[in-house]
């Protein structure tokens, strides 16, 4: 995967801030792009040279792997880019053989979610898990 440009982290950060998860941990670019270059599988979606999705995945490289920041920006949604983005990371992961592929959803995600091939843990462990075939 090609990392991305110095000039794109700005709109990367700003379509992250969209979801409102900074009011909690009040980060700024520079921790965002460390976080971001940190993770072990980093995915943008384009239309028109415009980022208008993004998501990635940390995993120990062989037992677990969880997804985060699944962020599909408002005036594209509806329109497959989040289940493209969650796909392709779910395909990289599978690539790496990864064992447990896992996720925390946001309030009113979890149909998306199953859709893809996760499911709810029971309430005792929360979170969702991918389904391997």
């Amino acid at each position: 995967m090609a990392e991305l440009a110095e000039s794109h982290f700005q709109e990367v950060y700003e379509l992250w801030l969209q979801t409102g998860w900074n009011i909690k941990y009040n980060i700024s670019l520079a921790d965002f792009i460390k976080s971001w270059k940190g993770s072990s599988v980093r995915r943008c979606v384009w239309v028109d040279r415009k980022i208008v999705a993004i998501a990635r995945a940390n995993t120990d490289g062989l037992m677990y792997a969880m997804i985060h920041d699944v962020v599909v920006d408002p005036n594209f949604r509806g329109q497959g880019f989040g289940r493209e983005i969650v796909l392709e990371i779910i395909e990289c992961l599978k690539e790496m053989q990864i064992k447990s592929i896992q996720l925390m959803t946001a309030n009113g995600q979890i149909g998306f979610y199953e859709n893809l091939g996760f499911r709810v843990r029971s309430d005792s462990t929360p979170g969702m898990d991918f389904i391997q075939d």
